[in-house]
């Protein structure tokens, strides 16, 4: 395989990893509307375990296509989800401001992979403020 055919490999993976992982960080950000939610301590655990399978499930797919930014911001929203104590009242609305701020960002890394494709590439394709929006929905 020569580089530019590896190049296109790689190119293809990336543009797999984004279109699979927009559906998949949707689903993630209905997790942590779910975790926000749980008010018993078994709705805590079920919501705190979908959300980490999911964020670890898209911080793998990440590493397969080299997309550190996702892999690493992937790694953060789980570590706080892993550290999230069950305590109601200001330090929880604190922990999820900061977690939904993580799970922006972590949007963001994802569209930005997808502005690396060709413009001709991306006509019909969301903006990213319509991506970020549809996912924290």
């Amino acid at each position: 395989m020569n580089e530019n055919e590896y190049d296109r490999f790689l190119f293809s993976l990336a543009r797999e990893f984004t279109l699979r992982a927009q559906p998949h960080l949707r689903s993630l950000w209905a997790d942590v509307m779910e975790l926000e939610e749980a008010t018993g301590e078994h709705a805590l655990c079920v919501a705190r375990e979908q959300t980490m399978r999911r964020v670890r499930t898209l911080g793998w797919a990440a590493h397969a296509v080299n997309a550190r930014e996702v892999q690493a911001l992937s790694q953060t929203v789980e570590q706080l989800v892993a550290a999230m104590a069950p305590t109601p009242g200001a330090t929880r609305f604190e922990f999820f401001g900061a977690l939904e701020q993580k799970m922006t960002n972590l949007t963001e890394a994802l569209y930005a992979i997808k502005t690396q494709t060709p413009p001709s590439e991306l006509e019909g394709q969301p903006t990213e403020s319509e991506l970020v929006e549809s996912c924290a929905q």
